[in-house]
Formats: C-alpha cells, sequence, structure tokens
C-alpha cells in the first residue's frame, strides 16, 4: 500500500514538473517571437535600389528603427532574465500563476506594435507615450507575478533562500512606484508647456528615475516573510 502511495506521488510529481514545463516553453516562445518580430521590421524597402550613393542615406533613414529595436531588446532581456529567476522558484503551478504569467506576456506581446508606432510616427510624442506606458505595464506585471511567487503564493515555490529574491522584489517596487511617478509627471508636464517645439523637455523627468531609484535602492531591504 505504500509503495503504491509512494508511485502515486512520484506521478503527480512528474506530471506537476511537465506542466510547469509547459508554461516556461510557452513563455520563452512568446519573448522569442516578439524579438523576431520587431527585427524584421528593420529592413531596406525592396523598391529601393542599394548603390553606393543612397547606401548611407537608407541606413541613416532605419536609425530610428534601430534604435528602437536595442532598447526594447535590452527591456525584453531584462524580463526574461527576471523570469527566469521567478520561473526557477517553483514546484507547482496554479491558476492565479498562469493568469499572472499571461498578463506579464499580454504586454511583451504589444512590443512589436507600439516600437513600430515610434518609427513611423516621426515627430509625434502620442506613439511615445503608448510606448512608454507599454514599458510601465510590463514592469507593473512582472512586479506582480513576482511578489505572488516570493510572497502571496508560498505553496507553489521551493523551499529556498528568499533572500535574494525578496531584495529584488523590493527593488521591482521601487521601479513601478518610479516609473509611474515619472510618466504621470511626463503626461502632466507635456499638457502645460504652451511652446510645441519645448514639449520633448518633458522627457527629462526620466533622466531623474535611475537616480532616485538607485537612492532608493541602497536603503535597508525588508526581511524575508
Amino acid at each position: 500500500m505504500k509503495q503504491n502511495d509512494n508511485e502515486e506521488i512520484t506521478r503527480d510529481e512528474i506530471k506537476k514538473e511537465f506542466q510547469l514545463e509547459r508554461m516556461i516553453l510557452f513563455s520563452d516562445a512568446v519573448f522569442a517571437i516578439v524579438i523576431t518580430l520587431m527585427a524584421i521590421e528593420i529592413k531596406i524597402p525592396e523598391n529601393i535600389e542599394l548603390t553606393s550613393e543612397n547606401m548611407s542615406h537608407e541606413i541613416k533613414h532605419l536609425l530610428p528603427t534601430l534604435l528602437a529595436y536595442m532598447v526594447s531588446f535590452i527591456f525584453i532581456g531584462s524580463i526574461w532574465y527576471q523570469h527566469l529567476k521567478m520561473f526557477s522558484l517553483l514546484k507547482d503551478y496554479d491558476r492565479g500563476l498562469v493568469i499572472r504569467n499571461m498578463l506579464l506576456l499580454f504586454f511583451i506581446g504589444l512590443f512589436p506594435f507600439s516600437a513600430t508606432l515610434i518609427t513611423r510616427a516621426k515627430g509625434q510624442m502620442l506613439p511615445f507615450f503608448m510606448y512608454l506606458f507599454m514599458i510601465l505595464f510590463c514592469v507593473i506585471a512582472q512586479y506582480i507575478l513576482y511578489h505572488y511567487i516570493v510572497i502571496g503564493r508560498p505553496s507553489i515555490r521551493l523551499n529556498t533562500d528568499l533572500s535574494e529574491h525578496t531584495e529584488e522584489l523590493h527593488k521591482r517596487k521601487i521601479a513601478v512606484i518610479g516609473f509611474s511617478t515619472a510618466a504621470v509627471l511626463i503626461m502632466i508636464t507635456y499638457q502645460i508647456i504652451p511652446q510645441p517645439e519645448l514639449k520633448s523637455m518633458s522627457m527629462l523627468w526620466m533622466c531623474i528615475f535611475p537616480i532616485v531609484f538607485k537612492i532608493y535602492s541602497r536603503k535597508k531591504k525588508p526581511k524575508t516573510e
């Protein structure tokens, strides 16, 4: 009887591990597809014949697209790395984890669209605001998922030292508050500046965010609950 119980427990553990692996593979596929879709946008129109005279002009024309791709790649790569660290804590999953993970992937999947808007709508601030808030929503969704794993549902994670993850969760919380504040200040400043040529100055609020983040990150971190 005891042997049968042990076999049943083993089968359940293998099943949970397999299902959790499917969730990780699905998430990795979304990250990879998003990066690929953004890379596809980096292209010279086929109806243009490249010559030594217009080569530099066409490459210069692609610089905004390349810049948007680089920024998006770095950000998505950072989100993927944190996702990898989060899921290394798990031994099981539940509906709450699936929903929160899908919420993060939903916003990640919108990156190619928002990045394309920036490169094609030149001189307009609305696409930039959409891109900015897309980053903000990803940061918030990541924090919600991380908090659920580390604090919200201890039954689905491994019994291991959480000091590093608690510290990282603290940093994510600061990032959410700081980035949200910067985004709101940018929107307000943009609206109150009367001169159209000076409205882009509202983006200077983003320069303050990393400084504040660095200062608050050095403060005493909360202990593991």
